[in-house]
This record gives structure tokens, sequence and C-alpha cells, in this order.
């Protein structure tokens, strides 16, 4: 119980191991392509798990005390709200640290270099664009077509993995929502 509020290593290592740490898993993160993050699979959570039981030990040098995991765990806290803030007031940050999204489809062609960039199959991207939803305002929500590729006028990859697209009708739906307000 003594050796619960003890530190046993020096207050400024454990918070240069945990930036370190944070720093370094952040730079994975980024160079990790984003359509890996964009769904949690199970090799994903497996892939996590191995991740944060391979860096425990070196996070807290092997300290035990409750003091370290605290002190480790205001570190990463306290940087990530730092990072947020940064990207907020720095565009220079910003693209560092969370990726602008990719165009994957333009016209209606899948645009192959996009795709060998994230290592993306075009099975993965027809897969993910059959779950994505489209809607528009005032209009009803609807499966996009995945065979029907060239019904998509424009499609991204977000940095968060997620898929965004507009296909022709919602294209032209939008087209004439803006020209009907610009006539009113």
């Amino acid at each position: 119980m003594s050796g619960l509020f003890t530190l046993q290593t020096p207050l400024v290592e454990l918070i240069l191991r945990a930036a370190v740490i944070y720093f370094f898993l952040l730079l994975v993160m980024r160079v990790i392509d984003r359509h890996e993050f964009g769904q949690l699979t199970p090799f994903n959570l497996i892939l996590l798990l191995i991740i944060s039981e391979s860096i425990s030990g070196a996070l807290t040098a092997g300290d035990d005390s409750l003091i370290a995991g605290l002190v480790s765990a205001s570190t990463l806290l306290t940087l990530s709200v730092l990072i947020s803030i940064r990207q907020y007031k720095s565009p220079w940050i910003r693209k560092i640290v969370s990726p602008g999204a990719l165009k994957v489809i333009d016209d209606g062609k899948i645009i192959e270099k996009s795709l060998r960039r994230e290592l993306m199959t075009r099975d993965d991207l027809i897969e993910r664009l059959a779950l994505f939803e489209c809607s528009s305002p005032g209009h009803p929500v609807h499966r996009t077509p995945a065979r029907e590729i060239e019904t998509v006028r424009v499609a991204y990859i977000e940095n968060d993995g997620d898929i965004s697209a507009l296909t022709y009708p919602e294209s032209r739906q939008h087209q004439a929502a803006a020209e009907g307000e610009k006539t009113e």
C-alpha cells in the first residue's frame, strides 16, 4: 500500500516518456492509411490491443504506482488537448496532424492513384460506397448503388476514414435548390 502513492521513476522522465510515445503514435497514425481507421475491424482491434500492451511498460518505465499512471494519463490527455488547440489555430499543424480529404471518384471515374496511395482496392471502395448513405435537406435518404460507380459525381475519403460522396441526382437537386434560392 505504501508504494501506491510513491513514484519509483522521476516525474520528468514519466512526462517525457508519455510525450515521446504520444508523438510516435501520432506519427504512425498519420502514416497509416486513413481507410484503415475508418472502420474498426477485428484486425484493427487486435492491433490496438497489442500496441497498448507493448507500450504500457515503456509509458511508465515499469513504475506500477498510482501516481505514475495518473501522471502518464494526464500527460497524454494534456498533449491531446494542446494539439487540438494548435490544430484549431494553425493550418500548418492541422495539415500535419489531420490530412485533408482525398478524392477517390471524380465524374463517375475511380481515381486509381488515390486508391494506390491509400492501399485501397476497388472492391474496398465499392463496399464502402454501398454502406454510404446520401442525404440532402428535404430529400429522403437513399443508398448509393455500389454497382453504378458512374452515378457518383465525386467521392472523398475523409481524414477519419469515412467516405463522403455526391451522386449526380443529388448534384442536380443541389443545383436546382441553389438556383431556386437565387430567384427568390
